[in-house]
This record gives C-alpha cells, structure tokens and sequence, in this order.
C-alpha cells in the first residue's frame, strides 16, 4: 500500500494558484459555486451535485476537473488560508508583524486593521475554513506550520523586543501576550461574523478600543483612552 504523502506548503500553493488561473469558464463557475455553498453550508453540508447545479454544469462535468470533492474543497479553501495564494503573502504579513511602530497599541491596530479588512471578504468562507483546520488534521499540521513561522515566531520576537526594550512590563510572559492577541482577533471575528452579524460595527473603532484595552486594561485604576 502507498504512503500517503504529507500536504506541504508548496501542494497549497500549486493549489491556491490553480484557484485563480481557472482554465475554464466552467471551471471557474463551479469553483465559484463551490465557494458560496462551502461558504453557507460547510464542507458537510455542501454535496457535489448541488454545486454542480449552481454552477450550470453537470454533476459528470465536475469530475473532470476535479476528481472528488475533496480536490474541489482544496481549491476552494487554500487561497484564503494563504491570502490570495502565495507565500509572498505570508512574507507581507511577518513583515507587517515586525514593523515598528511608535508602541505597542499603533502596532496592535495597525496590523489587526489591515489583516482583518482581508479575512473580512468573504466571511461565509472563512468560517468554513476555520471549522475546516479544526476538523482536518492533514489541513492543520501544513498550515501550523506556516503559521507558525510567518506569524507566531515573529509576534512573539518582536514583543520580546519591546519587552527588552522597557516598552513592555518585564513581567508578562510575552507568549502569554501573544495568545491573548489572538484571542482578541479570533474572538472578534466569531462575534462580528457568527454570534451577532447583524448588530452596528465599526471595525477601526473596536480594534482602537480592544488596542487600549490590551495596553491599559480595562479597571477603573487604568489609564489611557482609545
């Protein structure tokens, strides 16, 4: 029996790359088609044959650009786990991690704002694919890996940095930091997108506030003002 090879960063980017290069206006349809219906239903809920059927193709026309669904979800989800696809992206997201900025909340903000203005797109997808990474083993150690060089390693490096550098009390755990950040921007895409999508939001506003938050704390003995 063959060994299944291990999904690497290069089979997502061969993939995401595929995504935007469709060599088809059928496979472009049902690439499109794929990704509302993933994007509403899941990758459970969404069948091939209703994918074909949004995208006006035949369910036998969906096979012969991609073998089985789960090729068609590899098309679907890798782009936005990679940013519109190449590694260059994830390269633009450590440089926006390691940044100077004047301190720790215009970093906070700037970062957040940007990254979240892109995740935002397409809201439906994103929440797929984070139901996705948690479910999918093969999916979560490529993409784990990623992550953890182009966004972990050097979140953590550059709040050590300050940290050094008296900009950050010397006795936070700067790991420690580095997760509540992500809980923040996690937690805020869970709340604005899933639990309460239809309240008033404005975004620049909440990440000012969740900024001064993360800088000042929330007491009544904190100081500063978003």
């Amino acid at each position: 029996m063959q060994k299944k090879q291990r999904l690497t960063l290069r089979d997502l980017e061969l993939e995401a790359e595929k995504s935007l290069k469709p060599t088809t206006a059928k496979e472009q349809a049902i690439i499109e088609a794929a990704s509302a219906l993933l994007g509403e239903r899941g990758v459970d809920g969404a069948t091939t044959a209703e994918i074909a059927k949004r995208a006006g193709v035949t369910e036998r026309t969906l096979f012969r650009y991609f073998p089985s669904k789960n090729d068609l979800i590899r098309r679907v989800l890798f782009p936005p786990l990679l940013h519109a696809s190449l590694s260059r992206e994830w390269e633009k997201l450590e440089s926006l991690l390691t940044m100077s900025r004047p301190d720790l909340k215009g970093w906070y903000t700037g970062f957040s704002i940007e990254r979240f203005a892109m995740i935002s797109r397409n809201p439906p997808l994103v929440r797929t694919v984070l139901i996705e990474l948690a479910q999918n083993d093969e999916l979560r150690t490529a993409v784990a890996g990623i992550w953890r060089q182009h966004i972990w390693r050097p979140m953590v490096e550059r709040l050590a940095e300050w940290q050094a550098s008296g900009a950050i009390r010397k006795d936070v755990n700067v790991e420690t930091l580095a997760r509540a950040i992500h809980c923040l921007n996690v937690g805020y895409f869970l709340t604005r997108y899933v639990f309460a999508p239809d309240s008033k939001w404005d975004d620049k506003v909440e990440f000012d506030w969740m900024a001064d938050i993360l800088v000042h704390g929330a007491s009544s003995e904190a100081t500063g003002s978003a």
